[in-house]
């Protein structure tokens, strides 16, 4: 599987390829559902507990589980749990890709490193 921070470009630059044997991989992210309202950048992923987009940490995170909604609800949520999110992870054996807004790549839980230094 593509992983990438937007999903269009996946196949043709994708910034990591795993396999996965079981289970599900997801992936959000606040590059590709973006816009700009009041002179701020805004996207889709909301804070429950603000009603607000969560302060910017993580642009993408990818997240193998047992099942694809399982990955895609931590995936959402490590981007709204902002510094918290890796020992959120962790805790939970969740392997993990996060990339920060400028780009540096965090693996938790055995995610494979392939890529970005290793």
């Amino acid at each position: 599987m593509a992983v990438a921070d937007d999903h269009r470009d996946a196949l043709d630059t994708p910034a990591q390829t795993i396999s996965v044997a079981s289970g599900g991989l997801a992936t959000s992210s606040t590059v590709a559902r973006a816009w700009r309202h009041g002179g701020r950048r805004r996207h889709h992923i909301v804070d429950p507990r603000t009603g607000e987009n969560p302060v910017p940490l993580w642009r993408t995170v990818s997240v193998a589980a047992g099942s694809c909604v399982d990955a895609n609800t931590a995936s959402t949520a490590a981007i709204v749990l902002g510094r918290a999110a890796t020992d959120w992870l962790v805790r939970r054996g969740m392997p993990a890709r996060l990339v920060t807004e400028d780009g540096q790549v965090v693996h938790t839980a055995g995610w494979p490193l392939t890529e970005e230094g290793g």
